[in-house]
């Protein structure tokens, strides 16, 4: 047993993640003593970024050790955290078609944190509950469109809808994080498996962008982003994944760095996405609420689409 750790994934990823945060501060305090006098601003950014993040993660991974209730209650604050910064930055201002999206996200939360307790009859809610996430999306879209009709009101209602729909559909994307540990006896690994193919791509993208990168990517949706960067991230989740293999023992070390690789693509859709709805608003961040990041959003935009695409990939292959 490791530092304690009762939970079998957990402790298998709980060294090499500790080693690699002590790893990167590392290099992170070298950068700062050779870049300070010529890069202050960004170095001190760099810092405030990695002091944020840091508890963030080891909450996040302190949660599994809980099960799908402590897991499922971080994603049930992220996911509400975004809904509603969402629905404020793109003016869905109506109260009652945002009180839609957040409770049936509340629902949902509900369902991923105790699906496996609930009684087995239950024979709708499907494999690893996806017959709550599809409930979830009708009960969405009846619910979105009901709130016009009952007012009465046609106007504007068009883009309204539309905006309060993608809000939701973002915190429905980013609840999948919280089925994933239903997945059977790979749900936790699963999960764990996420986070870390986020956090290599986006680490790795970042660090060789940052000193070989000379190709701009998508220059109108993320000009510090480069081809360099965007093969250097895919490549580094491809590796981690295959080194990462006891995390998902169903399946081969081929198999899981594959996975990384899948994920790591679904995690650069994610955060380009994000971005290209904030450039067509004019925002530089979805909000201050954690320095040196911005908004949740700003922080989660991989993690939204690379959830779901774990999920589904493991469900699909029956891993």
């Amino acid at each position: 047993m490791v530092l304690g750790i009762e939970n079998e994934a957990l402790e298998l990823a709980a060294t090499p993640m500790i080693a690699f945060v002590g790893a990167m501060y590392a290099l992170l305090t070298v950068v700062s003593i050779i870049k300070w006098k010529s890069s202050p601003d960004a170095i001190r950014n760099m810092w405030t970024r990695s002091l944020v993040a840091t508890p963030l993660l080891f909450c996040i991974f302190a949660s599994f050790e809980f099960g799908p209730i402590g897991w499922g209650f971080i994603i049930g604050i992220f996911a509400l955290g975004l809904h509603r910064e969402y629905c404020i930055a793109v003016g869905v201002n109506d109260p009652y078609i945002r009180a839609i999206g957040a409770m049936t996200l509340l629902m949902l939360i509900v369902a991923g944190m105790t699906h496996d307790r609930l009684d087995a009859d239950w024979a709708w809610t499907g494999a690893a509950g996806t017959g709550w996430l599809a409930v979830g999306m009708l009960m969405a879209v009846v619910g979105t469109w009901a709130v016009p009709i009952f007012q009465d009101r046609a106007e504007g209602t068009t883009g309204e809808c539309g905006r309060a729909m993608t809000g939701f559909i973002l915190g429905w994307l980013f609840v999948h994080g919280a089925f994933l540990l239903h997945l059977g006896t790979i749900g936790t690994g699963a999960a764990i498996f996420t986070v870390i193919m986020v956090s290599m791509t986006d680490t790795f993208a970042l660090i060789t962008g940052r000193f070989i990168g000379r190709h701009k990517f998508r220059p109108i949706l993320s000009p510090k982003k480069t081809w360099e960067g965007v093969f250097g991230g895919i490549v580094a989740a491809a590796i981690t994944g295959y080194v990462a293999q006891p995390l998902l023992p169903t399946l081969t070390a081929y198999e899981t760095a594959a996975l990384g690789a899948i994920l790591a693509i679904f995690g650069i859709l994610g955060d380009l996405s994000l971005s290209m709805i904030k450039r067509d608003l004019g925002l530089k961040d979805w909000s201050a609420i954690l320095p040196g990041h911005g908004g949740i959003l700003d922080r989660v935009d991989s993690f939204i689409l690379a959830a779901p695409a774990c999920y589904w990939v493991l469900l699909i292959i029956g891993a």
